[in-house]
């Protein structure tokens, strides 16, 4: 091999030693798909373990998509790359395009989640034999890839930092080389790959930043921008680092937590999980410090920090600056208020359409008589609203002639008004289309909502998740249904089965009345 080659070789070498990737390993589980990346990624491993660790055992895994028509070459490719090296080789196929249409994913996401979750159960096999680490073939122009595209989208310090070298039981060992010298690599040591030709597909945002926006910058701006924008990546991890240790220092000092083990109940019991964050200490803090604490707690509550964003702590941050008995409702049903010299977070573990179900017959109404009024008294969330609290619910007939002034706060539907301002939202139906027997609750996995006039229905589920309903808020909004059949769920969609038309004859109008708690 020539100078270039070893030298790539000695980083990837010293890289590991340094992150101590293979310390007290005895199986390292590696993906292969057949491409550049993880055929070099391959080749050092074998060469490495060869020269420093000769008792450790590489396994490849190779996952097939069953989407691209040379799929099955790749696959062949791969198996006999790994006999000629005498290494193992495990092959999944996955039907990746029906997993992502299932749970709702990218083709891209179901992919990632599928063959983590193979390299995975392949390295729980040999935990009888000692420590396993999963090894995949990221490089640096990955992490410079992955920064612009945090960046750009818009992310916190824990975004920018990119790719870590180690996290739990994953490593990637060529974060230190370039895509260049990776290829060079190969090109000197003879050896071919695969190429997948939809990696030149821009329409695909890191594509396009590969394929695009890195070459023009290292063309027109600096012709090491990928090493810079990695070596800078590196820098603002060893600055998180420091911060979150400082932040777990602060957390200890200011933090009491009152956590259930709901895994022992299976999470159905109705205890309430409570943090405590003490404000004499928690205010003499640096505020970077004081909204890691305060995220810390989100998370530790909510049990996920996907959907917590800094509006959620800084929310809550405020509450340090106001008076005792205030309250804000956050993120996964938390509640945080200020109370003496503290901030306290709540959540109970039960969820909300568990707690609350109330059965309506509106059979009674009568146009002269009295509306039906229920008693709701939740916080839920309603789109353009945020999480409000709502007292009740009222049903009543109206007359279909009624007309109002229509103003920003209203828009009309024929002659009936939807009225929509601070503290009441309706909406309206035609009475003799609906069954009598309602409910009104939280959403259920089979529920589903007419979404046109002829009859075609639509899963709550996907209607949600196609109104851009962040996934936090879901199982906060509230639905007036019959049965399984969702009539309207408030502040995203009513159903179109049976609207007011010209051949109404009753108006049923149904009024959510939001107020402001006690």
């Amino acid at each position: 091999m020539d100078k270039h080659t070893v030298k790539t070789e000695r980083a990837v070498y010293s890289y590991i030693r340094s992150n101590h990737m293979f310390d007290d390993c005895k199986h390292i589980i590696t993906g292969v798909s057949g491409g550049a990346d993880s055929v070099c990624l391959l080749l050092m491993l074998c060469d490495y373990v060869k020269k420093y660790q000769p008792d450790v055992c590489i396994h490849a895994v190779h996952v097939n998509h069953m989407i691209r028509q040379e799929a099955l070459s790749d696959e062949e490719f791969t198996k006999k790359l790994c006999e000629k090296h005498g290494v193992d080789c495990y092959v999944e196929h996955i039907d990746c395009v029906g997993i992502a249409r299932k749970n709702n994913l990218t083709v891209e996401e179901a992919g990632r989640l599928e063959r983590y979750r193979i390299f995975n159960e392949i390295a729980k096999k040999y935990a009888y034999d000692g420590k396993s680490m999963i090894s995949v073939a990221h490089h640096m122009n990955d992490q410079a890839e992955t920064v612009i595209m945090n960046m750009a989208r818009g992310t916190s310090l824990k975004g920018v930092r990119g790719i870590v070298p180690v996290r739990d039981n994953i490593c990637r060992p060529l974060l230190c080389i370039t895509r260049s010298q990776i290829e060079g690599y190969l090109t000197a040591r003879g050896q071919s790959y695969v190429t997948d030709i939809t990696n030149y597909d821009n329409d695909y945002t890191r594509n396009a930043i590969r394929n695009v926006i890195l070459p023009y910058m290292c063309e027109h701006i600096n012709k090491r921008a990928v090493n810079n924008i990695s070596s800078m990546a590196e820098d603002i991890r060893e600055a998180d680092e420091y911060i979150d240790r400082q932040t777990d220092r602060l957390y200890e000092e200011c933090v009491y937590e009152s956590i259930q083990d709901h895994k022992e109940t299976g999470g159905n019991n109705n205890e309430t999980d409570i943090i405590r964050i003490a404000l004499d200490k928690l205010n003499k803090a640096d505020m970077l410090l004081v909204k890691r604490v305060i995220y810390k707690c989100l998370v530790r509550l909510a049990g996920r920090a996907k959907d917590i964003y800094s509006v959620n702590v800084a929310d809550i941050a405020a509450l340090s600056g106001m008076q005792t008995g205030k309250k804000i409702h956050s993120v996964y049903g938390i509640q945080a208020e200020r109370e003496y010299d503290y901030i306290v977070l709540k959540k109970n573990i039960t969820d909300l359409k568990d707690t609350y179900k109330a059965a309506v017959d509106i059979s009674s109404l009568d146009a002269n008589g009295e509306a039906l009024k229920i008693s709701v008294d939740k916080d839920i969330y309603i789109a353009g609203y945020g999480e409000k609290y709502v007292s009740d619910i009222t049903f009543s007939l109206v007359d279909k002639k009624i007309s109002f002034k229509n103003d920003e706060n209203t828009e009309t539907s024929g002659k009936i008004l939807i009225n929509k301002s601070n503290n009441v939202y309706a909406k309206y139906y035609d009475y003799d289309k609906i069954n009598k027997l309602l409910d009104i609750r939280f959403r259920k996995p089979q529920d589903d909502i007419v979404v046109s006039k002829d009859g075609s229905t639509k899963k709550l589920k996907k209607e949600l998740v196609d109104r851009k309903i962040p996934s936090a808020y879901r199982d906060n909004v509230l639905l007036v249904c019959d049965k399984n059949h969702v009539l309207w769920a408030c502040g995203v969609r009513r159903c179109e089965s049976c609207l007011v038309d010209d051949e109404t004859s009753r108006v049923l109008q149904i009024l959510i009345n939001m107020k402001e708690r006690n």
